[in-house]
């Protein structure tokens, strides 16, 4: 298929960790895809910050263009602005790759040689199954959204576009949707993202997992075959990352430095091992409920913040258990006697 180009959006401050993000995944890139087009879309004031220690990310990329929106916003809403408009700003088929992921192995677009544009379901589930599809629900009401009718939710990640009149008019739908949704303090993308499919008749093809996998939600059975790894999730940002090329340690290290430590250069050569030693799966429906429940945040924030008390109401609720079980095996023999 030719000269391939990949397509990152970054807008980043001192204050952040996205550049680091980013070159952690531009370098990943350039290990396993050395020799194909990579262009970064930024504005002015995070080129300005690509300085000294922040500048490493240069010898990596083919083109840097900066784009200015014709309006003031803050940083997250600027990225979301470049990102629904890329399509006017880029010619050719390209595969854009949000920051905070990691390239697992070469890939090429052949596999994608009949696609026009192309993503994976988000969470790798049906939206009947999504852990926040009530959420989803609530917020089309408020935009107006018929996007939940779909019975597929796409994840704007990673994807897949090539240069044709369908898609230039669906980033312009998208874009179009998502400056009105943010009017309505909606500065997510992937509501306008999916309700830009619904429109235009369910345009984008689901891509195989394994293009965008979702490590945080249902990513495993991808895993194996997986071209990129997707690590953050909205849910877990106020929880240590399993996948340790997401701790914070390691971002630290690079913005302190400059460089990506030996220790994670390593990891990039197998991503897919690049997990905590202590990592538990979870299936079971009951547990997995519990665990998207509003309880549970509310637990771990009591544990991080006040570990002492936790303990103590721990210790509290392992006595009352035991005092139930006993009082329950009395009532049970009175009466099978």
């Amino acid at each position: 298929m030719g000269l391939q180009k990949y397509l990152y959006v970054l807008t980043s401050s001192l204050s952040d960790t996205y550049y680091e993000q980013f070159l952690l995944s531009l370098v990943s890139l350039r290990m396993y895809n050395p020799h194909n087009e990579v262009v970064v879309l930024t504005d002015t004031k995070t080129k300005e910050s690509l300085t000294g220690k922040r500048g490493k990310y240069e010898k990596f990329v083919s083109d840097i263009r900066l784009i200015e929106p014709p309006e003031k916003l803050g940083q997250k809403e600027l990225s979301r602005w470049i990102k629904t408009s890329v399509r006017r700003f880029v010619s050719g088929d390209f595969l854009f790759i949000d920051c905070d992921t990691v390239i697992a192995g070469p890939f090429d677009f052949l596999p994608l040689q009949n696609i026009t544009l192309g993503s994976v379901l988000d969470t790798h589930v049906l939206l009947s199954e999504h852990h926040h599809r009530k959420e989803f629900s609530k917020r089309n009401d408020i935009l107006d959204f018929a996007a939940n009718d779909n019975t597929l939710y796409f994840n704007s990640g990673i994807i897949f576009c090539r240069d044709t009149h369908e898609t230039h008019a669906f980033f312009d739908k998208w874009h179009d949707l998502w400056v009105e949704g943010n009017k309505r303090g909606i500065s997510a993308d992937q509501p306008s993202f999916n309700q830009a499919n619904y429109e235009l008749s369910n345009i984008i093809t689901e891509l195989p997992g394994e293009w965008n996998c979702q490590i945080s939600h249902n990513g495993l059975p991808y895993l194996c075959n997986a071209k990129i790894i997707h690590y953050y999730a909205t849910s877990l940002v106020s929880f240590v990352p399993a996948y340790r090329l997401a701790s914070p340690e390691i971002l630290a290290s690079i913005k302190m430095t400059g460089d990506i430590p030996k220790e994670a250069m390593k990891m990039l050569e197998n991503p897919k091992t690049a997990f905590e030693s202590q990592t538990r799966i979870i299936a079971d429906p009951a547990v997995i409920g519990a665990f998207d429940g509003s309880l549970f945040s509310k637990l771990i924030w009591l544990n991080k913040r006040h570990p002492n008390f936790f303990k103590k109401c721990d210790n509290f609720m392992s006595c009352l258990t035991k005092i139930i079980k006993r009082l329950l095996g009395k009532n049970n023999v009175r009466s099978s006697n």
